[in-house]
């Protein structure tokens, strides 16, 4: 139940944020609140414990990029919200894929735009900089895909 319900939360985060670059509250809060609920009834105040660990973690992992400017709240609720549903461990995967993924899709991103030369050559002689930001959430989908399919890295 908790697998679907990631996917569900998933595919909703990610047409939102490609279609408007929003993830919707009612979209991520809920389900924070299905992980908890789910978490009381399948192990007491211990399971609600575990659920609320992995809630916190995952809103603690993004939340300093947020808090720079670099990640949306969206993101960070997304996150939190799989760390509700799944599980503090599953949570910590999901990111470290998610990150891995997230930077193999900036650079598809940015050769799609034709902003990877410039951007390597930046890095290089650090005169360059790009501005081009993309949505996040597909990249967090990967990682719990990756996750699910046993990854790891």
């Amino acid at each position: 139940m908790l697998v679907a319900a990631t996917y569900a939360l998933l595919l909703g985060a990610v047409y939102f944020d490609l279609r408007s670059r929003r993830i919707p509250n009612y979209l991520t809060l809920p389900a924070m609140g299905l992980g908890l609920l789910v978490g009381i009834a399948q192990g007491g105040l211990s399971g609600a414990g575990a659920s609320m660990l992995g809630l916190l973690l995952g809103g603690a992992l993004l939340f300093p990029l947020f808090a720079y400017g670099k990640f949306g709240g969206g993101d960070v609720k997304l996150l939190a919200a799989i760390g509700a549903l799944r599980g503090a461990s599953f949570v910590w995967r999901a990111t470290l894929l998610g990150a891995a993924s997230g930077g193999v899709l900036a650079l598809l991103f940015l050769a799609y735009r034709r902003e990877l030369g410039p951007v390597m050559l930046g890095l290089y002689t650090a005169t360059y900089r790009t501005d081009s930001t993309f949505p996040y959430s597909p990249a967090i989908a990967l990682g719990v895909l990756l996750a699910d399919l046993g990854w790891f890295l």
